[in-house]
């Protein structure tokens, strides 16, 4: 379904014209016990998935060929999940495909590129 690729990933940079969307969230966002400030986990996940889908739609009506996800490479255990996850599970899922043209998208262990599916006029 998707390209994987792996290497340095800053490279997907040159594919042309991009919008980048981190979730490396800073270390101020972080209590001492490593727990988000003001929000519980759930919470923050939910921004996750609404800011893909939200940048999903945004770079479409803009015209915008590719988005960057910098989801960082820690994966989910049982009970656990992550910004890549969250990502990947929007990707392969039937909400991301008016936005997407999947096989031309990119799986990296460490970003996904998504190929924006141009606005239909």
């Amino acid at each position: 379904m998707f390209k994987r690729e792996n290497g340095d990933w800053t490279r997907f940079r040159s594919l042309g014209n991009y919008k980048e969307i981190d979730f490396h969230f800073g270390s101020d966002d972080y209590d001492e016990n490593g727990n988000w400030i003001g929000l519980t986990f759930w919470d923050k996940m939910d921004i996750v998935y609404d800011t893909v889908m939200e940048s999903l739609k945004e770079a479409q009506e803009e015209g915008i060929e590719y988005l960057i996800f910098t989801h960082g490479y820690s994966t989910s255990r049982p009970g656990q999940t992550t910004a890549r996850s969250v990502v990947r599970g929007i990707m392969r899922s039937k909400a991301s495909t008016p936005y997407i043209i999947k096989n031309k998208s990119i799986q990296h262990y460490s970003v996904f590129v998504a190929a924006i599916r141009p606005k239909r006029r």
